[in-house]
């Protein structure tokens, strides 16, 4: 994360321009090639041991209440630690904007996308992904999304920003994507495919009013459909304030897999960041 830059100010209050604050998606380890899984399937198999046969006695009625009773004990602990598995994205260098959420209000928050370096019908299939993504978030965030359409959009790599590219005002309760090459950031490259941030924060009131998700290019093209889902939900979860997450489980977890499920972390995050509407500043 980097420093916030000069605010902007408005009649009711000022809002914060965050700068260059952007939370990064990963590819995961490859797979193994086929020339590797056929050399272990090659592999000569080790030699049986010749020793005498153990008979083992099945355990008592007892015991295995116990070891019933000690799973369902972890299992509780993990589902704890994974319900518990959230954080702001402003945590770590900007305390002072930790927890801002997107305000509840009755009126959708607006999106458009800069789809230029896709085709047609790429540009179609990623637009019907990313709804869909939305549309997973909407219920677990009490958030509203409304597609506004596609548009030009001038992407600066350093402060990590999308503005509109014909110079006109950038909107409130809205959040800009982009498909952006990997030649054109210095940002995305090797394993990262995917960035998302708040661009504009109420500092007051700690309310999330702009947002901002850039997607490589040749990955979404490259990617299958749940591939390019867990991407996108993962990228937006950034944009609604959230940062990394540690278990696997929830959607904030950093490598990009197929995993398009919303985790309980997730959703007690994002829940517990959001601003009621109409908050004064």
């Amino acid at each position: 994360m980097s420093q916030m830059t000069a605010a902007a100010s408005t009649k009711r209050r000022i809002a914060v321009a965050v700068s260059g604050i952007a939370a990064l998606a990963l590819l995961a380890s490859p797979l193994p090639t086929a020339a590797a899984s056929a050399a272990t399937q090659s592999a000569p198999m080790a030699a049986k041991s010749h020793t005498a046969k153990t008979v083992t006695k099945a355990p008592s009625k007892a015991t295995t209440k116990v070891a019933t009773k000690a799973t369902a004990a972890r299992t509780q602990a993990a589902a704890a630690v994974a319900a518990a598995d959230y954080s702001s994205i402003f945590a770590s260098q900007q305390p002072a904007l930790t927890n801002s959420g997107w305000a509840t209000c009755a009126a959708a928050i607006t999106w458009t996308v800069d789809t230029s370096g896709l085709s047609a019908d790429e540009a179609a299939t990623q637009i019907a992904n990313l709804t869909w993504a939305f549309d997973q978030w909407t219920p677990a965030s009490g958030l509203a999304f409304q597609f506004g359409g596609t548009e030009n959009l001038a992407y600066d790599d350093a402060a990590f920003s999308l503005k509109p590219a014909n110079g006109s005002a950038i909107q409130s309760r809205h959040i800009y994507l982009a498909f952006i090459a990997d030649g054109d950031s210095a940002r995305l490259g090797g394993g990262t495919v995917g960035l998302g941030s708040p661009s504009q924060v109420w500092p007051t009131s700690k309310e999330i009013i702009t947002g901002a998700a850039v997607f490589r290019t040749d990955h979404v093209k490259q990617a299958n459909a749940r591939e390019d889902k867990s991407l996108y939900m993962h990228e937006l979860g950034h944009v609604l304030g959230l940062a990394h997450a540690s278990e696997t489980s929830n959607i904030m977890y950093p490598v990009v897999s197929d995993h398009t499920d919303l985790g309980t972390g997730d959703v007690n995050g994002v829940r517990s960041m959001n601003k009621p509407c109409n908050q004064a500043g």
